[in-house]
């Protein structure tokens, strides 16, 4: 099995130390490859390590174009964000949304991860024991370059729920 692969599987499965080994290792024997470096990125910040994050998706995102640097934000910059996209919804979107609590959340717990939950998710959307859809931040962050691009994405994850 590929190195990378096994890294993948490894976080999708949150086991998330052993995918740090094995995302590491892939950067190491290719480090000109993109997607190691990506994935190294997103599996540091599960594992709380935002610096060595941040290295991995500035090494990535100089080697591959598609690949824009994440648009980190305060947790209250979030919120703001989350509220301006919420009156920004369409009348039958913030319909749906009327009775959800809307919770934020820096990344899905671990736990979720083991139990099947993508550890790149950007919500989550529980409706027993009550209504509750879960953004993830910095999920949102990952796939945003810009303050622009990071609303956008907020607001579609919004009308999807």
């Amino acid at each position: 099995m590929d190195l990378l692969q096994h890294a993948r599987g490894l976080y999708e499965g949150g086991r998330m130390h052993d995918a740090l080994e094995a995302a590491q290792a892939a950067c190491d024997r290719s480090p000109r490859d993109a997607e190691a470096w990506w994935l190294l990125g997103r599996i540091a910040r599960h594992t709380g390590m935002p610096a060595a994050s941040d290295d991995a998706f500035r090494r990535a995102a100089a080697l591959a174009r598609k690949h824009a640097l994440p648009h980190r934000v305060s947790a209250d910059r979030f919120q703001a964000l989350v509220l301006d996209a919420r009156r920004s919804l369409s009348p039958d979107a913030r319909r749906r949304l009327e009775k959800a609590t809307v919770r934020l959340q820096p990344l899905p717990a671990h736990q979720a991860v083991r139990e099947g939950l993508d550890p790149d998710a950007l919500a989550r959307r529980d409706r027993e024991p009550a209504d509750v859809l879960t953004l993830y931040q910095v999920n949102h962050e990952n796939r945003s370059g810009s303050e622009s691009a990071l609303k956008a994405l907020v607001t579609r994850s919004l009308s999807r729920a």
